[in-house]
């Protein structure tokens, strides 16, 4: 109601004129003749009935919008004209108080007897004295009717003030009842909508999980299978490996033996020709000559023992490398004897290029060699080592709880994040040397340097433990103090940098360095499975940290 006053309000001064109009149009006498005007009692009823149907809203919809409309028009009509019948009826009231009193006047004349008709002077006083006492008396009538219309007028008035007042009250309760009916239905239609929308986004909600954790699981299985194919698949190349460097060595161990037969039997053929020319050459000569063949033998044989002797030590050589090729060939069936478990490796390096693992502080050429021959090529596996993981590799070369007092897998960690160490920086300057001295263990004071040297690691999260794969390893702070704009990445807002710097995700080489197990880890804590690799984050990463 209230919108329509706002929208219609000169509409309602339009009727209000109008109703005026039409008050005034009507003559005093043709309302004397139908003083009742029934058309504003009927009116006025029709309004009423109307009032009532619009405050219950028994016509919903544009029904009860258009008989509010009417409502809101027939009012200020029926003000109009009732305000402009009042004001013309008592001005119309006086009028006729005034020719009611001089008709009277000029009927007591008229009534005079006939022989008065010419009044002398006493009857002409007398005349003139009924003339005053009937113009007293009309005036009194009049005064009298005056005041009876006024106190009718009044009457009417105060009616009329009583009843718009009602109206007025009416209205305001109708207006107030609709209000309240419609903010508790708005309420409702609200409450019902919240509803909806909660219900259908948890349901959408629950479909995503459900998906992403299909998924999840059909990736896990993917990558399980491909990765016991690739262990069957270098257990088998390795096997063979081993199969030809036996067959290799065993045809070079026989090649050697029969060169060194035929050394044999030819030294042995020219040592006993040598003694025959010998003891030809004793017949024939002096005892100079015998001598000196006699020398001659002495240095045979001298030749023949350290030959005996050398070929003594070259067996015992073969035998130790035998023996260690055995051991290498028999190591997958004592792997298993290791405490805890063994990590996962790559049949072959990404992309073809390894990591140069010699970087980490510990890490030799023969440490390097054995991490290879676990398909451990890159930093990032180290980094991704578990503490389990970490035992098993420390027996398998020999060197228990060795990886966690050298700091492997945090070197390893912020290597792949693409941060530097003293260590990796002179490795990969040229200016440190790493020979077979590296393979042996630091002293406590010299790992415990290092673990001083390496910056701190970013905190954990609140529920790290549930997403599935592994969470990538993170910085307290951006290395060198300013971090790059990770907002360059297409798919990274303000909101994701924020979340991934809490991460500890500070440069494009740590998004570069993800393996997939991050990927999946990062897409589950940023609730969008799959659209890292979708919109290629990491390729983008990698773009990025390439020199221009």
């Amino acid at each position: 109601m209230l919108y329509l006053v706002a929208n219609y309000w000169a509409w309602m001064v339009v009727a209000l004129v109008l109703g005026g109009a039409v008050g005034w149009s009507i003559s005093p006498a043709r309302r004397r003749r139908d003083r009742a005007d029934r058309w504003l009692w009927w009116a006025a009823a029709a309004f009423l009935v109307g009032l009532i149907v619009a405050i219950l809203r028994w016509l919903p919809g544009r029904p009860g919008l258009y008989l509010e409309t009417l409502l809101l028009l027939s009012f200020p009509y029926m003000v109009g004209y009732l305000l402009v019948r009042l004001l013309r009826g008592a001005a119309t009231d006086d009028r006729a108080v005034t020719r009611i009193a001089a008709e009277q006047a000029g009927l007591a004349v008229a009534s005079a007897p006939p022989d008065r008709v010419r009044p002398t002077p006493a009857s002409a006083a007398a005349d003139a004295r009924a003339a005053e006492e009937a113009k007293r008396a009309a005036d009194a009538k009049a005064a009298e009717e005056a005041k009876r219309a006024a106190d009718a007028k009044a009457a009417e008035e105060a009616k009329r003030a009583a009843e718009a007042k009602a109206a007025a009250e009416a209205k305001r309760a109708a207006e107030a009842k609709a209000a309240a009916e419609a903010k508790r239905a708005a309420d409702a239609k609200a409450a019902e909508e919240a509803k909806r929308a909660a219900d259908a986004k948890a349901a959408e909600e629950a479909k995503r999980a459900a998906d992403a954790k299909a998924a999840a699981e059909a990736k896990r299985a993917a990558e399980a299978k491909a990765a016991a194919e690739a262990k069957r698949a270098a257990e088998a190349k390795a096997a063979e490996e081993t199969k030809r460097a036996a067959e290799a060595k065993a045809a070079e161990e026989a090649k050697r033996a029969a060169d060194a037969k035929a050394a044999a039997e030819a030294k042995r053929a020219a040592d006993a020709k040598a003694s025959v020319e010998a003891k030809r050459a004793a017949d024939a000569k002096a005892s100079v000559e015998a001598k000196r063949a006699t020398d001659a033998k002495a240095a045979a044989e001298a030749k023949r023992a350290a030959e005996a002797k050398a070929a003594e030590e070259a067996k015992r050589a073969a035998d130790t490398e035998t023996a260690t090729e055995a051991k290498r060939t028999d190591a997958p069936a004592a792997a298993s004897a290791h405490p805890g478990t063994k990590p996962p490796g790559l049949a072959a390096p990404r992309d073809g290029q390894a990591d140069d693992l010699k970087r980490i502080k510990g890490i030799g050429p023969k440490n390097e060699k054995v991490c290879n021959a676990l398909g451990v090529f890159h930093f990032s596996q180290i980094a991704d080592w578990t503490s389990d993981e970490a035992t098993w590799v420390g027996h398998h070369i020999a060197f228990p709880g060795r990886i966690e007092r050298e700091h492997w897998i945090a070197q390893a960690r912020l290597l792949a994040a693409g941060g530097e160490t003293e260590h990796s920086a002179g490795v990969r300057a040229g200016t440190i040397t790493v020979d077979e001295t590296a393979d042996a263990p630091l002293d406590a004071a010299a790992a415990a340097a290092l673990g001083d040297s390496l910056p701190r690691q970013a905190p954990p999260v609140e529920g790290e433990a549930k997403h599935p794969g592994r969470r990538p390893y993170g910085l307290a702070a951006p290395l060198g103090g300013q971090p790059d704009d990770l907002k360059r990445i297409k798919g990274i807002g303000p909101k994701n940098e924020e979340r991934l710097h809490a991460l500890g995700i500070w440069r494009f080489a740590q998004i570069a360095a993800w393996t997939p197990d991050n990927v999946k880890w990062v897409g589950a804590y940023l609730a969008f499975p799959g659209r890292i690799d979708r919109e290629r984050w990491i390729t983008q990463a990698k773009d990025l940290t390439r020199p221009r």
